[in-house]
Formats: C-alpha cells, structure tokens, sequence
C-alpha cells in the first residue's frame, strides 16, 4: 500500500513538473505599472525660476470645493533645472501615495509654479487642471502570464484663464493618440 501512494506521488509530482514547468522559462515582464500614466510636458516658455518649485493639488471626485485637498511639491535640483524639457509624470502611485483601491481616475489635479516677485513671497499661478481621467483597461493573458494592458486614457484638461484672456480654455487628450498634454504659461 505504502509502494502504491508513493508511485502516485510521484506521478502527480512528475505530472505537475510537466505542466508548470511551460512557464518556469518564461519572463513575465509586464510593465504594466506605467500603463494609466498621464505625462506632463512643460513648453520652453517657462524659465529655469517659474519651474523650480511645482506644486501639484489632488482633490477626489466628484469634485467639492470643500473637499479635502492633498499637496506635493516637487523641487528640481541644479541638475534638472539645466533640462531645457521638464516633465511631471502622474500615476496610481506617483507623485501621490495610493489610498485604498482608488486610482488616478478618481481624483481632480491642479497643477501649479510658484511665481517669484521681488521683495515678496512667491504666489502660486495654476498653470493646468486636470478635471478627470477616464481609464479603462483589460488584464490579456496567454497562460503562464497575465498583464494589464491600458484600452482608453483620456484626460478632460482646463487651462485657467489669464488677465489678458477672457475665459477658461478646456480640452479634450486622448491620451492613446496624444502621449503627453502640454503645459502651457
């Protein structure tokens, strides 16, 4: 009795060898973290001074004014203010730590540079407001390996009006057609 369970063993050992070791070889390597991303790309208008300090707000949605509001402010070092192309990249997990299951489509962005005056604080200017993003997406697999694979990002943008303009400009990026959304003085 004890020869016939450990031949069975063994062949259940030998069989599931088999079967798993298809994908024992195989690399899974996804890259799926960056796949809902939303880059921001600031235009050569900006000097060295406007974007050393950028100040990004998160608010959830739907979005209340008096709804909590989240801040990070990224600093650039000697090193990256010499770039002459400055970027933001936005992400579930990036600049903003996670908080539940929520992703960067259930939050509003504004996105800010501190404007220096002489002899006065500086004063934040909202540059962009990132109202929401739509994002959907579809885990593809082939059997040994399952990745998320991002099918629709985009982005529902307002550039807030300046003393010379006269109304708030609003616009729509595919961001699969589209892979970054400028930001503009």
């Amino acid at each position: 009795m004890t020869n016939f369970l450990s031949i069975r063993l063994a062949a259940i050992f030998c069989l599931s060898l088999l079967l798993g070791g298809c994908c024992a070889n195989d690399v899974c390597d996804c890259q799926d973290d960056q796949a809902d991303a939303v880059k921001l790309s600031f235009s050569p208008a900006f000097g060295a001074a406007d974007l050393d300090t950028i100040r990004i707000l998160r608010s959830p949605l739907p979005y209340i004014r008096t709804n909590k509001v989240e801040t990070v402010t990224l600093i650039r070092t000697a090193a990256q203010l010499r770039d002459s192309i400055f970027s933001i990249l936005l992400n579930n997990t990036t600049p903003f730590t996670t908080v539940g299951a929520t992703k960067l489509n259930g939050y509003r962005y504004e996105v800010q540079y501190l404007a220096q005056q002489p002899g006065a604080k500086p004063v934040p200017i909202t540059v962009l407001v990132i109202d929401s993003v739509r994002l959907r997406g579809q885990l593809v697999g082939d059997g040994c390996c399952t990745c998320y694979t991002n099918t629709e990002k985009t982005a529902y943008v307002t550039r807030p009006k300046r003393a010379s303009a006269g109304t708030d400009s609003t616009f729509v990026f595919d961001l699969k057609q589209v892979a970054v959304i400028p930001v503009t003085k």
